[in-house]
């Protein structure tokens, strides 16, 4: 399925990840401890690490509620849910 995955930085330090069917305008999210942590979940998703790199530097400058939105690509589903994103047909944004 196609899916755009983007990140955040949360209050607490931590770092957000989303994962968004646009088409179907339904979004999952998995929050990280750390960059690291956040970082190898997108790495499994065959995301280059040169782009993880370059988003991942950005996100400390990131204000509350910004995302930095990474290239849409095609995702297996049984991927997405092994990952932690299984809800990502039952979330829907109004």
């Amino acid at each position: 399925m196609l899916v755009i995955f983007s990140v955040y930085r949360l209050a607490h330090d931590g770092i957000g990840v989303c994962v968004e069917r646009p088409q179907h305008n339904a979004t999952a999210t998995k929050t990280h401890r750390s960059l690291q942590k956040a970082k190898s979940t997108l790495l499994s998703f065959g995301i280059a690490e040169e782009v993880l790199d370059e988003c991942l530097r950005l996100v400390p400058q990131l204000g509350e509620g910004e995302r930095l939105k990474l290239p849409p690509l095609d995702v297996p589903r049984h991927d997405l849910m092994a990952a932690g994103f299984g809800r990502l047909e039952l979330d829907v944004r109004p």
